[in-house]
């Protein structure tokens, strides 16, 4: 009789299991792929995506940005205009970033995803609250106010090349 009754909770105890990963995949609305489906699409991309060289990778408004891409322009410098953080293409290669959004806290961000993971040296970035400012400088990041014009911002990077 106690054998049946531990069986019985063992049983349980697996069909609870398998209850609980049919309500995780109800809640969870992503599908998930096997490790080898993943690869093959990571190695389809990597086949894809061209190794791009630019001089400065701009980060920020796309009003903003197109303003100093056109003055960068002048100063015989290329540059990538980026909007958004997740679009970062880390196969490529810059040797200046400039973070010129709206939010100090996004600007830091691709700043340190420019800096440690991508290895850009000359790191530029609007502060945008005078109580950021200790932050940019703590991580070496030469600043510009909120109110620069983008030819002073495309001006100071020509002097930096």
């Amino acid at each position: 009789m106690e054998l049946i009754i531990v069986l019985m909770l063992i049983a349980l105890y697996f069909v609870g299991f398998k209850f609980i990963d049919s309500i995780y995949k109800l809640a969870s609305p992503c599908e998930k792929k096997p490790v080898s489906e993943k690869h093959d699409e990571s190695s389809k991309l990597s086949v894809s995506d061209e190794k791009k060289t630019f001089d400065a990778l701009i980060y920020g408004n796309e009003d903003y940005c197109n303003e100093i891409s056109d003055s960068l322009k002048t100063y015989n410098i290329s540059s990538e205009t980026l909007n958004d953080l997740n679009a970062v293409n880390m196969s490529n290669s810059y040797k200046f970033l400039i973070a010129a959004g709206n939010s100090d806290l996004d600007n830091l961000t691709i700043c340190s995803i420019g800096t440690k993971m991508m290895e850009i040296d000359k790191v530029f970035a609007v502060c945008n609250q005078t109580y950021s400012r200790k932050l940019y400088e703590e991580n070496n990041i030469n600043i510009f106010k909120s109110c620069c014009a983008a030819d002073d911002i495309a001006r100071t990077v020509a002097t930096f090349s």
